[in-house]
């Protein structure tokens, strides 16, 4: 469970750092960093961040519905151990009457 919610947190960090790193309409962090970087070119420096994105966010997508599925099915065995110890207490309090 612990091991989810840290994967949650990386992935929104890293998705907040691409989503202000993108082009925006008015100019974003990536222009200066396509310019710095002639080796991908500007096309293939923004391509290659928009896919970041979209991995990232299906990624976070995914994470955060497993843990739902993860804390629901705790919940349900939770649930069932607390009836089977109350279900216990009622025999035990029903053993105890017939003895005496």
């Amino acid at each position: 469970m612990a091991f989810l919610s840290i994967l949650i947190i990386i992935a929104s960090i890293l998705l907040i750092l691409v989503v202000l790193i993108q082009n925006s309409k008015g100019g974003g962090l990536d222009s200066n960093i396509a310019s710095q970087s002639q080796a991908f070119g500007a096309q293939k420096t923004t391509e290659l961040v928009e896919k970041v994105t979209w991995w990232l966010a299906a990624a976070l997508i995914i994470f955060s519905v497993a843990s739902t599925k993860l804390i629901s099915d705790t919940a349900d065995l939770d649930t069932e151990e607390i009836e089977n110890i109350e279900l216990g207490d009622e025999i035990d309090e029903e053993d105890n009457e017939e003895d005496l």
